[in-house]
């Protein structure tokens, strides 16, 4: 079997779900490609594998590549409905309420081809696949793959107490050595500076305590407002420290090894790669009540509600007072690991195949 995957790279958690598939493919004895092209080229595979990209005609361009080649599209749909995140630029007082309602409206039609024009969904769960379904009004044969953590990741971190020569790689960039040893921090959030993100909700929310707080993420230009407010909430308070993304998945790990809780209170997640892999750590671990976080992490997180900054302090405050799930842990390194995604996903494109065969 011959696959062809294509989607967004240097996209964080988007890139490291591609690459780490495209690795633990290879181990089935699947022969596997991957591309950022636009119009990938994709004679002589036996399917195209397309990840759902931010920019919806991108998207489609590839799908289409896929079809007028005569080869099957599976659709890594990473999706949940962006309605709420969208009316929260209108609750801090950024856009309209209709102009964001309208904009919402736009991005669901201008999505509305992307999933009717695979051939099969590949939802990371089952929730994603019921709000594909409700929002769309269409269907797809579709299989979940579970989002993973690595085997081993938690491994990769220096061992606590050692100092630390921390390498900071900035995506795509020079890698950069802070003069701080590796910061050790009280509460650690992990992802791309944006409004879905929160990065803000989670400064307000800890403004009156004593924490300390490290964020890591690369900045995102379209959520100015959100990211500079963000900013400036962190100097005022103090004790917040940042640091770019980082490729590098050692010092990713320390920093997570380096933490009591990861708090992720973000408007949705898929689930999200940064609060698996903070568990597999043995950080404790808060998620909002949002998208399809409770299929992953069952009762062993602690949930918080994104628009309301008094549950998500109380999240964080019950998160250090009870501490890391081993449960949570053990969960992780039996259902949620890349070897098991990548099971599921040649499972998925035989299924793809057969059912093409008969067509």
């Amino acid at each position: 079997m011959k696959a062809l995957l294509v989607g967004q790279l240097g996209l964080g958690g988007a890139e490291r779900q591609i690459e780490a598939t495209a690795a633990e493919l290879r181990k089935f004895a699947v022969t596997v490609d991957v591309t950022a092209e636009d119009q990938p080229d994709a004679r002589g595979y036996d399917l195209l594998h397309v990840f759902n990209a931010p920019d919806p005609e991108l998207t489609l361009q590839r799908i289409r590549a896929g079809k007028h080649q005569g080869i099957p599209v599976a659709l890594s749909t990473i999706y949940w409905n962006g309605y709420e995140l969208y009316m929260q630029w209108a609750a801090r007082g950024w856009r309209s309420a209709e102009e964001q309602a309208f904009h919402w409206n736009e991005h669901k039609q201008q999505l509305r081809p992307v999933f009717a024009g695979a051939d099969m969904w590949l939802p990371n769960s089952y929730a994603e696949y019921g709000m594909l379904v409700a929002d769309f009004g269409v269907s797809r044969p579709y299989r979940a793959i579970p989002n993973a953590a690595d085997i081993g990741f938690a491994q990769l971190a220096e061992p606590v107490g050692q100092a630390s020569r921390l390498s900071i790689c900035p995506t795509g960039g020079t890698p950069v050595v802070p003069k701080l040893n590796h910061p050790e921090s009280d509460v650690l959030m992990v992802g791309r500076w944006e409004l879905r993100k929160n990065q803000l909700g989670l400064l307000e929310a800890l403004a009156e305590t004593d924490h300390r707080v490290l964020i890591v993420g690369g900045e995102n230009s379209y959520d100015r407002e959100h990211n500079q407010a963000a900013r400036r909430l962190a100097q005022q308070r103090g004790n917040v420290q940042i640091l770019p993304a980082t490729t590098d998945r050692a010092s990713l790990a320390s920093l997570m090894k380096k933490t009591r809780v990861l708090a992720q209170p973000s408007f949705y997640e898929t689930p999200g790669l940064a609060a698996l892999e903070a568990a597999a750590c043995g950080a404790a671990v808060v998620v909002a009540e949002r998208g399809c976080t409770r299929e992953y992490f069952g009762d062993e997180a602690h949930y918080c509600d994104p628009t309301d900054l008094a549950s998500i302090r109380q999240a964080v405050e019950a998160a250090r007072r009870d501490g890391p799930s081993a449960a949570l842990k053990q969960r992780i390194g039996q259902q949620f690991t890349w070897l098991r995604a990548a099971e599921e996903t040649k499972l998925a494109y035989e299924q793809l195949l057969a059912w093409t065969s008969l067509s």
